[in-house]
């Protein structure tokens, strides 16, 4: 009888012995990480690209100080038109995951922009819609058109009404109102309503885009001026000024991936052929006989977009870097910040003909030209610096 009851013992010991051992063993496959030789072969997709967001070299320091406000004549009045980005959302990804759900974002995309200027500009504001349902929470349309909407001649600022899409229907797109839906197209639309608006009544506007949105101004008035399609119309007023928030201008790495290889991600890509064609054609475009005074804004923080927001010949380039005070900003936060203060850094850069002289040149090798100036706590924040721009030539 001692004997089976020494044995039962042994059997116990051996089996609370083999199950600890199976728990570590278990533990062990569960918290060792696997090999980095292996992760990376078989899992290279899973790695979220990464913008280069080196920006200018901080060679001359100056501060910009206030700006000299030489008034537009023409200005009083003049509308300001926002153009929003991929999938109608200012984050990483939009907010609606195909370009054509609802997007309760729309309702806040340039909130904060319009009631900044509404007490600064005498002109109205106007939110463009492309997408097939850009709809607030409470379901009402995201689309405004400022002023327009109570004249007699009220025209619509969802670029899908019938009366634009009738002038580019020869273009066949099959996928209106999604992110399927071919940039060229949607810039034809653009065109239309700008001359609808503004063009046939020789007035000026303000254009204002973020991400993809400044890429849909560049295209419109690079395909008017080229008078690239013989269904574009013939002006599309005077464009002033044109404002770029974190455009991929030399395109975004990844960008597909935010779209599930969208037809618009495919063409804001780095290297694609809509990207090259406007590197190469699209430089500085103006509207007729208006030259327009182009600002392109970026981040040292925004790892979307990164420098090649900086990546076109433009009047007035601004890079905000490395800040405690808040002007670090991601995709979207230069166009929510309301800040008075003057305690920005920036990398900035001025000169009256971009075109003739490389003074702002930035490119995708870091190469820079010798008119970037840096100010560490003394640039204005991102809606102050849009307001500074549309007020003065200088800045």
């Amino acid at each position: 009888m001692r004997f089976f009851s020494f044995l039962g013992g042994r059997l116990a010991i051996v089996r609370t012995g083999f199950l600890l051992f199976a728990l570590g063993t278990l533990l062990f496959l569960l918290l060792t990480p696997a090999s980095p030789a292996v992760a990376q072969e078989k899992t290279p997709a899973a790695r979220q690209p990464r913008a280069n967001v080196t920006g200018p070299r901080q060679v001359h320091v100056k501060e910009k100080g206030t700006p000299l406000f030489v008034p537009h004549a023409a200005y009083s009045q003049t509308s300001v038109v926002f153009v929003h980005g991929l999938n109608a959302g200012d984050g990483l990804f939009g907010s609606a995951p195909n370009g054509s759900e609802g997007m309760p974002d729309c309702q806040t995309y340039w909130s904060d922009a319009a009631n900044f200027l509404a007490s600064r500009w005498g002109g109205d504001f106007r939110q463009l819609s492309y997408y097939s349902d850009e709809v607030q929470s409470d379901g009402s349309a995201c689309a405004s058109n400022g002023n327009e909407r109570n004249s007699i001649s009220h025209y619509s600022a969802d670029l899908h009404d019938s009366l634009y899409r009738a002038h580019c229907a020869s273009l066949g797109n099959t996928n209106d109102g999604t992110n399927n839906e071919s940039l060229d197209h949607v810039s034809c639309l653009l065109a239309w309503y700008l001359f609808y608006n503004f063009g046939q009544r020789g007035w000026s506007e303000v254009l204002v885009g973020h991400s993809m949105g400044g890429l849909i101004i560049r295209r419109t008035m690079q395909l008017v001026q080229e008078h690239a399609m013989p269904w574009l119309p013939p002006t599309l007023g005077s464009v002033t000024d044109a404002i770029t928030f974190d455009t991929p201008h030399n395109g975004a790495i990844g960008a597909p991936l935010a779209c599930g290889n969208c037809v618009q991600g495919q063409q804001i890509g780095w290297n694609s052929r809509f990207i090259r064609d406007l590197g190469a054609n699209a430089q500085h475009p103006n509207s007729g006989t208006t030259t327009t005074d182009w600002t392109i804004i970026g981040s040292h923080c925004d790892y979307l977009i990164g420098n090649s927001a900086l990546m076109m010949s433009a009047n007035h380039k601004v890079w905000y870097d490395s800040s405690s005070n808040g002007t670090c900003y991601n995709h979207g936060g230069a166009i929510h910040d309301p800040s008075l203060l003057m305690d920005g850094n920036a990398s900035y850069c001025d000169t009256a003909d971009p075109l003739s002289h490389d003074d702002c040149n930035f490119d995708d090798h870091n190469n820079q030209g010798s008119g970037w100036y840096y100010t560490e706590n003394g640039y204005p924040h991102g809606l102050q610096e849009m307001d500074y721009a549309l007020a003065s030539f200088d800045w």
